[in-house]
């Protein structure tokens, strides 16, 4: 039982624990070395109404070791064949109604901890699972110590010491007859597959349990990595955008698209989107409705476009608002060009008669500065570089469907200055930060 010794119970230090008490030896072990170390414990247990008078009499065990023992008990029964929801497996229900009622114990006691008695055995068959699925390295730390408000002290403990340990003390405990049922998988590697691997090579359980240790820390070491790059982001209205110059690694990025995806994650989703981001281009979308599109600046997630603001006449004396994107002031000025700065432009006052302040739509066209004939815009606003999900949210003063400024990008030949004009500089105030980032650079 030396392992037993070296429990390490400093996370409950000064603090209540709630432990998960199913009646088995695993729990009541767990109970009885918490309460000896000194912690203030107290448990929870469970009834499922799956196993009729077994069930009933784990609960009843359950009750009266806490009033032997003189630890405060908490109990729920439920009928989870019952509060099954369509489609999901009675294991899956009974885990979420399990962990469900266990966290509003912890509340009502005042707990710190969820104290779960999972050991090595449970450890080694946990990353035995993931691994035949194809896991990756956070799948491969198996379960962890501390996780959330789950505390596992156990996880580099035996079951044959768990079970020594009661012995030695005269403690009973009970059994569960499915666990000694190889008819779900979990069972099948517990009662078949390990005793074999510890046949062939001992301690592979032990075995098994370092190297979901080591998988833990470079799993951790990984995710800070993806957590920085993911940092970089820069908000749009509608989604996000990355940079990927200099691209992050591989892994970083696969273990991005891993979160991102959270439960419709799979190893052929996150590799296609992986290869996607080292394409010049592309475009995908996901379960979510959002799509993803790759371009030469980085890799943008955006949702469905949100409602932009209603066009507004273009006023000369006064600040036109476009809320929670910016402002567009004007004021006279001298009849001089202003190149310094993409959002300021001086621009001729009669060809700003009528003229709105809108977002673009379908048939927009804008004669480019120093060329004879029109354009679209769509494609004035490609061969200036602007990315297709920042398109919609550039500012176009237009008279009609004639674009005589698209904000941040450049200006109509018709409304450019000549001898004689009288000029206007209209001035456009971001509120978005994205703006100042990616038309901050494009000289109009």
């Amino acid at each position: 039982m030396d392992s037993l010794l070296n429990v390490d119970l400093t996370p409950a230090a000064g603090k209540r624990v709630l432990v998960a008490l199913s009646g088995g030896a695993d729990s009541v072990a767990l109970l009885l070395l918490l309460r000896d170390g000194g912690t203030d414990v107290c448990a929870a247990h469970f009834e499922h109404g799956i196993r009729g008078e077994s069930s009933t009499a784990d609960m009843d065990f359950c009750r009266d070791l806490c009033a032997r023992l003189r630890v405060p008990f908490f109990c729920e029964r439920a009928s989870v064949p019952a509060a099954r929801r369509q489609g999901e497996g009675l294991e899956a229900a009974a885990r979420r109604l399990r962990y469900a009622f266990l966290r509003r114990a912890r509340t009502e006691a005042g707990a710190a901890w969820i104290a779960t008695a999972h050991h090595a055995d449970d450890q080694a068959e946990t990353v035995l699972m993931h691994l035949l699925r194809g896991a990756g390295l956070e799948g491969a730390a198996g379960m962890r110590v501390l996780e959330g408000d789950l505390w596992r002290p156990l996880l580099h403990v035996r079951k044959p010491e768990l079970i020594a340990f009661l012995r030695a003390r005269g403690q009973r405990w009970r059994e569960d007859g499915t666990n000694a049922v190889p008819d779900t998988p979990r069972n099948a590697l517990r009662l078949d597959a390990l005793p074999r691997l510890e046949a062939i090579y001992p301690g592979a359980t032990l075995a098994l349990c370092r190297f979901a240790e080591t998988q833990a820390v470079e799993s951790d070491f990984l995710h800070a990595a993806m957590e920085r790059w993911a940092q970089c982001r820069v908000d749009l209205p509608d989604g996000a955008f990355w940079p990927l110059s200099p691209a992050p690694a591989e892994a970083v990025l696969r273990r991005f698209w891993r979160a991102r995806l959270g439960e419709g994650a799979n190893w052929e989703r996150i590799r296609a989107l992986t290869a996607l981001c080292a394409r010049p281009r592309g475009r995908a979308a996901l379960a979510d409705g959002s799509s993803v599109e790759k371009t030469r600046r980085g890799l943008y997630i955006v949702s469905a476009r949100r409602a932009l603001p209603a066009p507004q006449p273009l006023r000369l004396c006064q600040a036109t608002l476009l809320p929670g994107l910016g402002a567009l002031t004007a004021a006279p000025c001298a009849p001089e060009p202003i190149g310094r700065d993409p959002f300021s432009q001086a621009l001729a006052r009669a060809a700003l008669e009528g003229a709105q302040v809108r977002f673009r739509r379908a048939g927009d066209w804008i004669r480019p500065l120093g060329m004879p004939g029109r354009k679209l815009l769509s494609d004035y606003l490609t061969d200036r570089g602007v990315d297709r999900p920042l398109r919609d949210f550039v500012p176009l003063v237009a008279r009609e469907s004639e674009v005589l400024w698209a904000v941040g990008v450049g200006i109509s030949e018709n409304c450019a200055l000549t001898a004689g004009d009288e000029a206007v500089n209209l001035v456009f105030q971001p509120q978005a930060a994205f703006y100042h980032y990616f038309f901050g650079g494009i000289k109009g």
